[in-house]
């Protein structure tokens, strides 16, 4: 995600330049007839305005539509299954994730608990695309005796975004197996 980032500073910068120019451009006449330093100001700040309005606009919303970005778009609901080693019985599970360029949010829901992301990522791991979060989980009250509440880590190859796959494994020493479809 530093990446991204700091890609998007880039942009945003040489964007801020490029219609600071145009925006003198266009002024031509009056900055050569009466050249003001104050006038300059207010050029660098409607051009910084408008680049950080189209960045901002860029990360939400508009990045998903640029075939030239390597962030897969995840932003769907996903059903699946999880095994754990702690029974190894599968649980059906939905997974929605929430995105934006720079920000990722996940919440994993089972009939026994939800668990919601705390920190995450898309990272090049061996050439594949990995998402890899750590979240908190919180099981319903009633099964809380044999489940308590715990954190753990997940990871999930991304390459196919309607179809992902990988491992987790928590602070309870269980680890576990997880697949998912997007939903239709």
């Amino acid at each position: 995600m530093k990446e991204q980032f700091n890609k998007l500073m880039s942009k945003t910068i040489w964007s801020a330049i490029i219609l600071f120019c145009l925006r003198c451009f266009i002024s031509w006449n009056d900055i050569k007839n009466a050249f003001s330093v104050y006038d300059l100001f207010g050029y660098a700040g409607e051009a910084i305005s408008l680049a950080t309005l189209l960045s901002i606009t860029y990360e939400r919303c508009l990045w998903k539509f640029n075939p030239l970005e390597s962030t897969p778009v995840l932003s769907k609901k996903y059903t699946g299954s999880l095994i754990s080693s702690y029974d190894n019985i599968e649980r059906n599970a939905e997974l929605e994730i929430k995105q934006t360029l720079l920000t990722i949010q996940i919440i994993l829901i089972t009939g026994e608990s939800k668990s919601k992301s705390l920190s995450s990522t898309i990272d090049d791991v061996l050439g594949e695309k990995i998402l890899t979060y750590c979240y908190l989980n919180t099981p319903n009250a009633n099964v809380r005796d044999r489940s308590e509440i715990h954190y753990g880590t997940a990871m999930l190859c991304v390459d196919n975004p309607n179809k992902l796959t990988g491992q987790y494994f928590t602070d309870r020493k269980t680890i576990g197996d997880m697949k998912f479809n997007s939903a239709p």
